[in-house]
């Protein structure tokens, strides 16, 4: 009979999660950001550790790939990137750059990111975006997030702006950790049971960082998800075997109850 010792998992329990939010670092863990690019030489993130820095870009049909792009082409990215490293300093952030300088982005582009980011062996995939529309659209999402899923890869999405219920991917898959904001001054995450995007986070008036090494106050579901993103790499620095599927009952078991004060008001 073969020992089946070696196999063991060390997978946390309640008390362990909890402990793992309060004094985990993010040691270890992976991050990659798929966003706008993350400005590399921003003051608030010279002890970041910025790994890679990747854009992902069209030209006449083919997708054009940058392996030494260390700029931002709007902000938000760098916005991200901030609030993740201060709630997991320790934690190894890649930038993968998919949208342009006008926030906006193309289906292609987003999949190829996230799949590089995939086979790269990235942890934890942070997506402040959102896409609706046409089954076309949405299905190649709906292929990378199964993929992720079964690679053991966890995926963090915000929500939309407007309204939480409001079909938007990759948020709405039901392997993701779909983020909401929450009117909160509090660091905690909040729980919200029968709701695709179940999770909320402090979204509102939120100072990050922003291209030309300055700062700005925003407010979005784009800046709570970092937020959870950042919890989440606290518990994978402790417990670096947390399937996808143990995260989701975990984080949903240790989050605050949802209040309905909570709600924000724009």
């Amino acid at each position: 009979m073969s020992d089946l010792s070696e196999s063991v998992i060390d997978w946390p329990n309640l008390r362990q999660t909890r402990e793992a939010l309060q004094v985990g670092d993010g040691s270890g863990v992976r991050i990659a950001v798929i966003d706008s690019g993350i400005e590399a030489d921003h003051p608030r993130l010279s002890s970041m550790n910025l790994v890679e820095s990747i854009s992902f870009a069209e030209d006449a049909g083919r997708i054009v790939i940058d392996e030494k792009d260390l700029t931002d082409s709007y902000g938000h990215g760098t916005a991200v990137a901030s609030i993740i490293h201060a709630v997991a300093p320790q934690a190894e952030i890649g930038s993968f750059r998919v949208i342009d300088g006008r926030s906006v982005s193309r289906t292609h582009l987003i999949c190829a990111g996230v799949n590089e980011a995939i086979n790269r062996g990235y942890h934890i995939l942070n997506c402040s975006f959102g896409c609706r529309g046409l089954a076309k659209f949405i299905l190649p999402h709906k292929e990378w997030a199964d993929l992720a899923w079964l690679s053991g890869v966890h995926v963090v999405a915000a929500c939309s702006n407007v309204d939480s219920n409001e079909a938007e991917w990759p948020s709405h898959f039901s392997s993701v950790i779909g983020v909401d904001l929450a009117d909160t001054s509090d660091d905690s995450i909040y729980h919200r049971k029968n709701h695709m995007a179940s999770f909320s986070a402090r979204g509102e008036n939120i100072e990050v960082a922003w291209t030309g090494g300055g700062v700005q106050t925003q407010t979005g579901t784009s800046f709570a998800a970092p937020r959870v993103t950042g919890m989440m790499a606290r518990i994978l620095s402790r417990f670096p075997d947390t399937s996808p599927a143990l995260m989701l009952h975990l984080l949903a078991e240790v989050s605050e109850p949802w209040r309905s004060e909570l709600d924000a008001d724009w």
